[in-house]
């Protein structure tokens, strides 16, 4: 089931993340209403409940008055036409077609997206992703980053420590990384920017320091973080962060690991 992070009118910091009962259930105490805000995937901020259509009519559904009314009476030629349709109509159900089915078919769906979730909770669930691999992978760097001159850490010289390029990617690593566990992804476009230098500058770096190892670990890392935040897409998003992942492991075993032999 989809998540989706909320947070009241008036309110700095989101909460979250819910699925759709807890959402009615908020709704339900009280605690929130259709002036409450539900971040939005595709323009990357936060809108008000009630101008999300599809939120509205899960978590407010519009009342109907039921009504009674007289059928006509219908003619034999109505009847003998009605019986006909529930006869083909049985003829789908026992193909194994639903009427469904058949207009998901008729819009290009296949497989899973037949009967499965709506584009907002696929992206939803795509974000929330590719939040979490983010976080993890632009840490993990920060981390690598101090590895890199430990030495001069271990001085804790802040002038000599500002020069080093690998010091300062890895301030700002923390520092992106720190942000991005409060789930704030107001600063995607910062951290997409981070990506494309530290994919420019540091394997520059890596290479004319004799470690073509790190640089492609580097690029791939880079290229990872970049389209883990930018991909509303799940099936797509999981390769990058299947590639980050394995360029951090790179990151532990090149630079980390001779630390502790």
């Amino acid at each position: 089931m989809c998540e989706y992070y909320v947070r009241k009118e008036g309110d700095e910091e989101a909460s979250g993340p819910y699925n759709l009962n807890q959402i009615t259930s908020l709704i339900e105490a009280g605690k929130l209403d259709k002036r409450a805000y539900v971040y939005d995937i595709d323009k990357e901020e936060w809108i008000p409940i009630e101008e999300n259509g599809e939120l509205m009519d899960v978590l407010f559904p519009q009342k109907t008055k039921l009504t009674l009314r007289n059928e006509p009476e219908k003619t034999e030629a109505e009847k003998a036409s009605d019986k006909k349709s529930r006869r083909s109509e049985l003829g789908v159900e026992k193909a194994g077609i639903s009427v469904q089915r058949i207009l998901a078919q008729a819009e290009g769906l296949e497989g899973d997206d037949l009967i499965g979730k709506s584009p907002v909770e696929k992206r939803a669930q795509s974000a929330f992703l590719g939040l979490r691999f983010t976080t993890l992978f632009v840490l993990g760097s920060a981390v690598t980053m101090a590895f890199l001159e430990w030495d001069l850490v271990k001085t804790a010289n802040a002038i000599q420590m500002v020069r080093s390029p690998y010091i300062l990617f890895g301030i700002a690593d923390m520092l992106l990384g720190i942000v991005l566990l409060l789930q704030v992804t107001e600063i995607y476009p910062l951290v997409r920017f981070r990506a494309a230098i530290g994919l420019g500058a540091l394997t520059i770096l890596f290479f004319t320091s004799g470690d073509p190892l790190l640089a492609i670990a580097n690029v791939v890392l880079s290229v990872s973080i970049y389209f883990c935040t930018a991909t509303l897409n799940t099936r797509k998003v999981i390769p990058f962060c299947i590639t980050g992942i394995l360029s951090l492991a790179g990151y532990i075993a090149l630079v980390i690991l001779p630390f502790f032999k």
